[in-house]
């Protein structure tokens, strides 16, 4: 059984010091996009619910855009450490994959409004998201291209048979997701460590 776990760093605004203005008004944008989406959530609800003016919130990211973009970025940032940390990390390709499947699902089971306000943001109409959406394509093709690069590399040294490895990642990334918003939407599978090894045997199995 695999014990290394890699370091966390939660998806959203950490609040050990107290938060400032700045950090009240993303996570509580956080869950209100999450609760009500992007377009129903009007900038005074967020003012309101963060204790700030509508001036503070301009001041620090300029209208609602700019607090979406923030948390998409902020977002994207974290995710993709997990997904490089995972790549990495000392160890068999399939010990990494491992980390990181058990990462995204502690991510999913611990920030579940994160990963609903993130979906909302890649499933919305063309006209919430058009303002972020190459963002999305850059981070969803250099996500792949990481893994891709593991994979080709775990062949080269014998760690896997040769393949397809668009079609792997389709299935490496089709599977960790599904899970983790699976767990998301309706509480199922529960998203432990022994579920991600499961998981990452069952399919670099099948490669072989």
């Amino acid at each position: 059984m695999l014990k290394e776990t890699l370091p966390r760093n939660p998806i959203t605004i950490d609040d050990v010091k107290p938060p400032t203005s700045a950090e009240r008004i993303l996570t509580t944008a956080l869950d209100l996009f999450a609760v009500k989406g992007y377009d129903g959530t009007a900038v005074r609800e967020i003012c309101e619910a963060a204790g700030i003016t509508k001036p503070t919130l301009y001041y620090f990211y300029g209208s609602k855009d700019g607090v979406l973009r923030a948390l998409i970025d902020s977002g994207f940032r974290r995710f993709r450490q997990l997904v490089d940390e995972a790549a990495a990390h000392p160890g068999p390709f399939r010990d990494r994959m491992k980390l990181l499947a058990r990462a995204l699902f502690e991510s999913a089971r611990t920030q579940p409004r994160y990963w609903r306000f993130m979906h909302s943001v890649v499933w919305a109409p063309p006209s919430t998201v058009e303002m972020q959406s190459v963002g999305c394509t850059e981070f969803y093709d250099g996500v792949v291209g990481v893994l891709a690069a593991a994979a080709v590399d775990a062949v080269a040294a014998g760690e896997l048979s040769a393949g397809p490895t668009d079609i792997r990642m389709l299935v490496l990334m089709g599977s960790i997701t599904e899970a983790a918003t699976g767990y998301v939407i309706s509480g199922k599978p529960e998203l432990t460590p022994e579920l991600a090894d499961d998981l990452i045997d069952t399919i670099l199995d099948g490669w072989n």
